[in-house]
């Protein structure tokens, strides 16, 4: 993103990548998993074809299957990415970068002299203290992805995003799975209400959770690992590691040039410029919510700046947040524990899709629409969906946000009938105590 609008700005651009164009999100993260998701999603829409009046023999799922046809989403969207490249006269440089001054690029035996550098290293998994992910016994997201053959059992560490989708992944496809969250919640970073209706859906499918749980040690025994815990001791054939992401930060040539860091992450400026002059960070380097559409926004700010412009920063708190098990999961702003917290007076407004025609038509009527408001002003606070398709619904609130609109404006849309957005329209309806359908 951020090469693409620099070279629609006029600029001239090289791309330096070690691995393909369009990133972990595209290559091992958001893209192939999301494939295997809808691998899952339709196997299970095949094993419930008898409530469509439809009539099946034996299903048998092929993992290998799933996870080539995830490999080939991703190589296409690559590229695609590297035909844009050609489009816009972006040079792809192949090999692995390190900055040797604020204007001068190292790749290999080669060097590059810009006008302006902007880092885009993306991040790596993160491993507990002591435990190595050697892909086999104890595989990371990375690993996952690439792996065609199913174990039978699998013990997730890390209960937020990944962690869950890998669970509805391998669950689907008929392994015992074990989510162990370190903290209080499934899913914590959701709204409370969110994480119970998930860990019911979850437990109802089989799928072992514990939270608040401390790991102490992994072994590795004849049938796979051992992971011992403060509440007990627990099995499988493999341990998927899903404790989070750090930014790659190493080799990059960051210390030499002084470029302050925080916390793990490259401090940048609201123009998404660091410490030295002419070296811009964007993206997983550059801090939290390690998120692409986060970084793609991010990556414009930069590519504006370099230009001349007068970007608009980006608004963090602004930021939708999408976990794509089943059912999915959306949100955007604060939760209402955190409103509450935070001192404001507010509203909540809330529409279970067992009302919406379209989700019953669908056969997909678990969860809700949440919203949480200022009483006073309306201010739309924030919003939590548990649903089908929760991660396309929320995107009219995070506009709604965006243009300060209040839930009195935002009651004015007019849905369209029969939609999954109605449940959104009726939640704010809800919020001001005007429901109509619940």
């Amino acid at each position: 993103m951020a090469a693409i609008r620099c070279a629609q700005l006029g600029l001239s651009v090289a791309a330096v990548e070690d691995d393909r164009p369009g990133g972990v999100c595209l290559n091992w993260g958001c893209i192939p998993t999301k494939a295997l998701l809808r691998n899952a999603e339709v196997l299970h829409l095949v094993e419930r074809a008898a409530d469509f009046g439809i009539s099946v023999g034996e299903v048998r799922a092929d993992y290998a299957a799933a996870v080539k046809r995830s490999r080939g989403v991703a190589d296409r969207m690559a590229k695609g990415v590297e035909f844009l490249f050609r489009k816009n006269k972006i040079t792809l440089v192949p090999g692995r970068g390190m900055l040797k001054t604020p204007t001068t690029v190292l790749v290999g035996a080669h060097t590059i002299e810009a006008r302006a550098v902007i880092l885009a290293t993306g991040s790596e998994p993160k491993s507990l203290p002591g435990v190595a992910i050697d892909e086999q016994v104890v595989i990371s997201s990375n690993g996952a992805v690439r792996q065609e053959r199913r174990p039978a059992s699998l013990i997730v560490i890390g209960a937020g995003a990944v962690g869950v989708e890998f669970a509805d992944v391998y669950r689907a496809y008929g392994a015992e799975v074990t989510i162990l969250g370190a903290l209080r919640l499934l899913v914590p970073i959701e709204d409370e209400e969110v994480s119970a209706q998930l860990a019911r859906t979850f437990g109802g499918r089989g799928i072992t959770i514990k939270t608040g749980v401390k790991v102490s040690a992994i072994t590795r025994g004849g049938s796979g690992a051992v992971v011992e815990t403060d509440a007990g001791r627990f099995e499988a054939e493999q341990v998927l590691m899903a404790v989070g992401r750090g930014a790659k930060v190493k080799d990059v040539g960051l210390e030499a040039l002084g470029i302050a860091m925080e916390r793990g992450f490259v401090r940048v400026s609201p123009r998404m410029e660091t410490s030295v002059k002419g070296v811009y960070a964007i993206g997983d380097m550059a801090g939290a919510p390690l998120l692409a559409h986060k970084a793609m926004a991010e990556g414009v700010v930069a590519a504006e700046a370099i230009a001349g412009r007068d970007p608009r920063p980006v608004d963090y708190g602004n930021v939708p947040s999408c976990t794509y098990c089943r059912p999915q999961i959306a949100s955007i702003g604060v939760s209402e524990a955190k409103a509450r917290e935070n001192g404001r007076e507010i509203t909540v407004g809330k529409s279970p899709f067992t009302a919406s025609g379209k989700a019953v038509a669908l056969g997909e009527t678990e969860g809700f629409v949440k919203v949480v408001a200022d009483t006073a002003t309306g201010e739309i606070l924030g919003v939590h969906i548990l649903g089908p398709e929760a991660t396309e619904i929320i995107h009219e609130f995070a506009v709604g946000r965006t243009l300060e609109a209040t839930l009195e404006e935002m009651i004015h849309t007019i849905h369209a009938h029969p939609t999954l957005s109605e449940a959104a329209f009726e939640a704010m309806l809800a919020a001001l105590g005007q429901a109509i359908h619940i």
